[in-house]
């Protein structure tokens, strides 16, 4: 740190070396000692000192002297510098003199020459001491305000955020209610329809039991619904437990892919697992891992149209396994593309056959994934199908 700089002026240079040496003895070198024999050398000291980073905490300047006075050069200075006190030394100052030293000048006092040691001493010292205790108090303000607008950016901050949770919860309880109402009236109505059957004794039993599957369809995608709205609190509240561990996860995809082959055949759709060697050891949750994949095959056979195809491809890239699940569905723009991973996203494409979607599978994927250090992504162009993509680490990443 640069010390603080003291200038003094006086066109004597017996009293300029008298000044020096006085304020070194009382000072012990704390502070650096500048001199200058006229007001313009003053200026020019000045300029060059507050380029270069220094402070210049006071300036002691006689009165009467050649080509520029002293009250003149004060007001000049406090012009450059204006926190910088001065002290005007003179046997012949006048009363308008030192007026304008006070007025436009900073003029911290006027002491007569010669100056008695003592009250040169004090003066100086007290003078040094209003200089940094009004600096300190100015940083502490300056620190202090700072502060405040810190805080009051951060209040704005949360309190947007507030803001937006309660625009999200809204719309969230708005899409539950909306979700949980249609499998709810349907159950009602359904019920009713075998209720009145059963009383009129008029029961046509191939009816009854098309209703109780309507029944259990409309149940599943209520327990679906549920189920997704509580992994998403899980996940969000941090209190979604894993069990990362080294596993095989060629059977788990096989799994998935066997669970979906009946959807798969009533609507004439082939789901094929390509390139696929005996072991794929990747570091992840196994149940973690099979929801994703699952949430993956279950979209590409609810967006494909009948007779087409569903390819599952896994294959070891580096210190990752890649699974790629292809569809040869719609397609996505590029826009709707970049909604994919968001709550209740809700996009062109629907379902072929009318299946239910939340619309937090992808969501629920994306965050399963990024707890196991994995990623997901989409390729697909509109009316050419889509690509789905994950990765997951090999081994553990360090």
């Amino acid at each position: 740190m640069k010390k603080q700089i003291i200038l003094c002026v006086d066109d004597e240079q017996s009293i300029l070396e008298s000044l020096k040496i006085e304020l070194i003895q009382l000072l012990d070198n704390s502070y650096l000692i500048e001199t200058a024999e006229d007001g313009s050398e003053a200026l020019e000291i000045i300029e060059e000192l507050l380029k270069d980073g220094y402070e210049i905490p006071l300036v002691i300047s006689d009165y009467i002297m050649p080509n520029m006075k002293g009250d003149e050069l004060l007001r000049y200075v406090y012009q450059s510098t204006p926190k910088t006190l001065s002290i005007m030394l003179t046997g012949q100052a006048d009363t308008q003199a030192i007026g304008n030293a006070i007025n436009r000048g900073n003029l911290y006092r006027y002491i007569a020459k010669p100056w008695e040691s003592f009250d040169f001493t004090m003066t100086i010292k007290e003078a040094l001491y209003k200089y940094n205790q009004d600096r300190q108090l100015e940083k502490f303000y300056t620190d202090l305000e700072y502060k405040i607008q810190e805080r009051t950016e951060e209040l704005k901050i949360k309190n947007q955020k507030l803001i937006d949770l309660d625009k999200e919860k809204n719309e969230f309880l708005g899409i539950v209610v909306h979700d949980l109402k249609n499998p709810l009236s349907a159950i009602e109505g359904l019920a009713n329809l075998i209720r009145m059957s059963l009383e009129s004794r008029d029961i046509n039993i191939k009816e009854v039991l098309n209703y109780t599957k309507l029944i259990e369809t409309s149940s599943h995608q209520m327990f679906e619904l549920i189920t997704n709205l509580l992994d998403v609190n899980a996940i969000e509240s941090g209190e979604f437990n894993t069990d990362v561990r080294l596993v095989n996860i060629l059977p788990i995809v096989e799994k998935v892919i066997n669970q979906y082959k009946i959807p798969a055949a009533e609507k004439n759709i082939e789901l094929e697992l390509q390139n696929v060697e005996y072991e794929l050891i990747a570091y992840v949750d196994a149940n973690m891992l099979q929801q994703v994949v699952d949430n993956l095959v279950s979209n590409a056979v609810k967006y494909s149209p009948s007779y087409k195809k569903v390819y599952i491809r896994i294959i070891q890239i580096s210190s990752y396994i890649r699974c790629e699940i292809q569809d040869e569905g719609p397609g996505l723009s590029e826009e709707e593309q970049q909604k994919l991973f968001h709550k209740f996203a809700r996009l062109s494409p629907q379902p072929t056959a009318n299946e239910n979607s939340t619309g937090l599978g992808l969501f629920i994927a994306k965050k399963l994934l990024d707890m196991m250090e994995g990623k997901i992504w989409c390729n697909s162009q509109e009316g050419a199908g889509s690509t789905f993509i994950i990765e997951v680490p090999s081994l553990p990443l360090t």
